[in-house]
């Protein structure tokens, strides 16, 4: 990479970094050019000249914080776990993915409201739940010989619905809906489904 190139990805970089920290602790409303600039150890102008306005620097929050959760689910094909194992790995994984990065959950949410005049988010949101739903197809269908024939496509919306609905809920109240009790008994009766034993339950 070029010093020129290197430092471009370094500025971009630091300001989705503090967009996506202005975003997390205060909403999507709070991130502005002159909320970015306080923060940051350069000009309003460095910052117009690496991202055209704030739909743009939005959109790379989001996108940003997509790939590192997508980049916790590939990791999981490099460790030894069994089918049950898998499914529960992938639910916590993705929840916990979104739960960290609450940026992303403020940016989704702040948006559905107004999807039709946003069509890039719209995009990007619903290509999110699309690469899940295949991931879930995935996993399911790569064990047949240990899941009870299932209709695929109606499970893997329903593993993402779970993680949607438990995230949308603890976003909504913080400190007050703890989502591990619900994403047990979500695991439990999605294993159950797929006639297979919960992980839990074979170590106990």
């Amino acid at each position: 990479m070029s010093p020129v190139g290197g430092l471009r990805a370094l500025r971009r970089g630091q300001i989705i970094t503090q967009a996506r920290r202005i975003v997390a602790e205060d909403g999507l409303e709070a991130l502005t050019i002159g909320a970015l600039e306080k923060g940051l150890e350069f000009s309003r102008g460095v910052i117009t000249y690496h991202f055209r306005g704030k739909d743009e620097i939005v959109e790379a929050v989001l996108l940003s914080a997509v790939a590192e959760i997508d980049a916790r689910l590939a990791a999981l094909s490099a460790q030894p776990l069994g089918p049950a194992e898998q499914v529960e790995a992938v639910l916590r994984t993705v929840l916990q993915g979104f739960l960290d990065h609450p940026e992303a959950g403020r940016i989704l949410l702040s948006f559905w409201g107004r999807i039709p005049s946003s069509p890039r988010i719209r995009e990007i949101n619903a290509q999110l739940y699309r690469n899940y739903r295949r991931w879930s197809a995935m996993l399911i269908s790569s064990h047949p010989q240990s899941f009870r024939a299932v209709d695929v496509e109606g499970m893997s919306g329903l593993l993402v619905g779970i993680v949607i609905g438990l995230a949308t809920q603890t976003y909504f109240d913080p400190g007050v809906f703890d989502p591990e009790p619900a994403l047990r008994e979500a695991i439990a009766s999605v294993l159950a489904r797929l006639g297979v034993a919960s992980p839990q339950a074979s170590s106990s």
